[in-house]
């Protein structure tokens, strides 16, 4: 180390340099009033003291031109788009005014220095040694600066006093020596001080940047990798669709116990599969941000007595009451899909942790919102967990991960899809007393009567025998495991991949068939709608359809026109099955209607 690096410090960087050149100007103003006005009172104190009044004058007159320059510079500074591109030249700017400005000081601490002049021998030199001490916390940012001035200010008093000679000016000049060692020395360490709290700052920054960086490439990835999850969707979901028919066409023809066994636990993986795959698109799609909610007007009734159809036999399966209220003709603004999906999860995971007593599904009109509840008498929420339960993979009282007691995403779910749509979520639950979940879903004026398709679905014990089935898919896998499941239970089966395949193998029926089950997505840009359209058009006359649809983003409503609903895939084939017994029961009503007539 040199004796300049122990004296100044280490040379900083410019980022640094600029920072303390920022400083200096920024204080400068105000250093400048001071002087502005503290010059002409030292003149007038010192006026009647027997010192000359031209010298007094011509150093007034020096000082005020001086501090006008200074103004210009620190004026002509903050006018200057980029000075960090000039530090060196700004740093003259300021410096070498400051040292002319310590020259002035130190020449009235000899010109004005009254030996034994009593009250303005001591009002100079407190004057002087104020100045001194007030320029380290101005000055001190720039030790070669402070340095400068500090003793220009001081050694000419200095000398002065020693050179009036006696004991009491002596002792005076030595504790001024005392007193610049000891501001020396201060200054150092305000600089050193300075210097790491801004060097601390540029770490901070660094670090702050490079955790932006970093955050936003983790974002991006999670964005990227959601998005292909779901744009790949619908392809992913192709497999996994067709497995699930083969597994119920497979579960239904085996007669042997042994292999019974095997077929059910295998239907328990898929299902497993079925529900976790399901879980993590959904959640990939709401954090991609590529599902946009599509506001509309929605029947509750309608989407009650789906829910109702579906989770009924699960309820009765584990001995629960499922209560589903009237909502008579309650209408509310919301995305039909993503309101649905929320109101399943609700019901799902209250059978799930319901034993005994009953899951109950309602809604009350209140304030101009309706409030869809879905209570149980289950196992409850204990309160210390209840604002974790949102939060992926977490489960109340499933430490062991069981997958029959779900993947802990449906919550989750939840919650993204409650923020997307601005619905307010409500959680009421006491341990071993049941809980009560609810949504906030703002209410239409308009009532509408639930339409007949909604209505429960009838069970027959009738097998499908003659009802002739239309299946639609491009996706051969999918075709050919709906042929072998509707073909075992007895239903014949007309394939078709396209809408001129299903026109083709139409030409060749002597009948028009019974229903049509169609992908959404067929070949040559034609959806399952306008192919349905289509068909209907050839047989002349309206037949009960049924979409399979691995896109999420298709709406119910989008079929309403044609009586007909949308199923999403992987699609159990139960569903299927309780879609085409209506279709039979109808069939088998239509003879007796006719001969009424």
């Amino acid at each position: 180390m040199t004796f300049l690096d122990f004296l100044f410090g280490p040379n900083p960087d410019d980022r640094i340099r600029a920072v303390q050149l920022r400083t200096l100007y920024k204080n400068a103003l105000a250093i400048y009033l001071v002087g502005y006005v503290n010059t002409p009172l030292i003149v007038l104190v010192m006026w009647q003291s027997g010192v000359s009044h031209a010298a007094l004058l011509a150093w007034w007159a020096a000082m005020y031109a001086l501090l006008t320059v200074r103004v210009i510079i620190c004026r002509h500074y903050w006018k200057d788009p980029e000075p960090e591109k000039r530090i060196d030249v700004w740093q003259r700017r300021f410096t070498i005014p400051s040292l002319i400005s310590g020259i002035l000081w130190g020449t009235a601490g000899v010109l004005f220095y009254i030996p034994d002049g009593g009250i303005y021998q001591a009002f100079l030199v407190i004057v002087l040694v104020s100045i001194g001490s007030g320029s380290m916390t101005f000055l001190a940012m720039h030790l070669p600066t402070y340095y400068g001035f500090f003793t220009l200010l001081m050694l000419p008093l200095l000398v002065r006093i020693a050179m009036v000679g006696g004991l009491v000016h002596l002792i005076m000049a030595g504790m001024l020596v005392l007193y610049y060692v000891v501001f020396v020395y201060l200054g150092r360490t305000v600089n050193q001080v300075f210097l790491e709290s801004a060097v601390l700052r540029f770490d901070n920054l660094e670090a702050i940047a490079r955790l932006t960086a970093e955050k936003e490439a983790a974002e991006k990835a999670n964005i990227s990798k959601s998005k292909f999850l779901a744009a790949a969707s619908h392809d992913l979901r192709q497999p996994l669709h067709a497995l699930s028919l083969l597994s119920g066409a497979l579960a239904e023809r085996i007669q042997y116990k042994e292999v019974k066994d095997i077929v059910s636990k295998m239907r328990l993986a898929v299902s497993a599969l079925e529900n976790l795959f399901n879980s993590l698109l959904d959640i990939s799609k709401l954090d991609s941000g590529v599902l946009q909610p599509q506001v509309e007007e929605v029947p509750l009734a309608v989407l009650f007595q789906r829910i109702e159809n579906d989770h009924r036999p699960e309820a009765e399966d584990k001995g629960l009451a499922f209560v589903v209220e009237d909502c008579g003709g309650v209408m509310v603004r919301s995305d039909s899909i993503l309101l649905e999906r929320v109101l399943r999860n609700f019901v799902t995971n209250a059978i799930r942790y319901t034993e005994q007593g009953r899951v109950t599904l309602s809604c009350q009109v209140q304030d101009g919102e309706v409030i869809v509840r879905v209570a149980d008498t289950g196992i409850g929420i204990p309160p210390e967990v209840q604002e974790n339960i949102f939060d992926e993979y977490f489960q109340v009282d499933n430490p062991g991960r069981q997958q029959s007691k779900g993947l802990g995403l449906g919550l989750a779910i939840v919650a993204r899809i409650s923020r997307l749509l601005g619905h307010q979520i409500e959680v009421e639950s006491n341990t071993n007393e049941g809980s009560v979940f609810a949504i906030h879903v703002p209410l239409c004026e308009r009532r509408q009567r639930p339409r007949a398709e909604a209505q429960q679905l009838p069970e027959f014990q009738q097998d499908l025998q003659d009802l002739r089935v239309l299946i639609i898919d491009d996706e051969s896998s999918v075709l050919e495991a709906l042929q072998v499941l509707l073909a075992g239970w007895g239903c014949q089966v007309i394939m078709a991949r396209s809408l001129d395949e299903a026109r083709a193998a139409l030409a060749e029926q002597d009948a028009p068939p019974d229903a049509i089950i169609s992908d959404y997505r067929l070949r040559d840009d034609v959806n399952g709608i306008e192919a349905i359209a289509e068909i209907e058009k050839l047989v002349g006359e309206p037949l009960p359809a049924i979409l399979i649809t691995g896109d999420t983003a298709v709406k119910p409503t989008e079929a309403d026109s044609g009586g007909y609903r949308i199923l999403h895939k992987p699609v159990q084939p139960a569903r299927l099955r309780a879609f085409l017994k209506h279709v039979q029961s109808r069939k088998l009503e239509e003879p007796e209607a006719e001969t009424v007539e």
